[in-house]
């Protein structure tokens, strides 16, 4: 199971915005996926201060496994 980072996600959007951006032909278009990338990123930003803040999760120790004779 892969864990989602939403930072990355945001970015991922922004970068998309950003392509559609560079793509479109009509000013105001342009202006527009312009504006939603800077959104995403804010956004980006805003997760990773939040992603700082939190705990990191301790890690269980490791336990040895035992064999049993028979």
């Amino acid at each position: 199971m892969q864990t989602m980072v939403p930072s990355a996600e945001f970015r991922r959007h922004a970068a998309e915005c950003n392509r559609m951006a560079r793509a479109s032909t009509d000013r105001d278009s342009k202006t527009t996926w312009k504006r939603l990338a800077e959104r995403w990123i804010t956004a980006a930003e805003l997760a990773e201060r939040a992603e700082a803040s939190m705990p990191k999760p301790a890690k269980a120790p490791h336990r040895k496994s035992r064999t049993f004779a028979h």
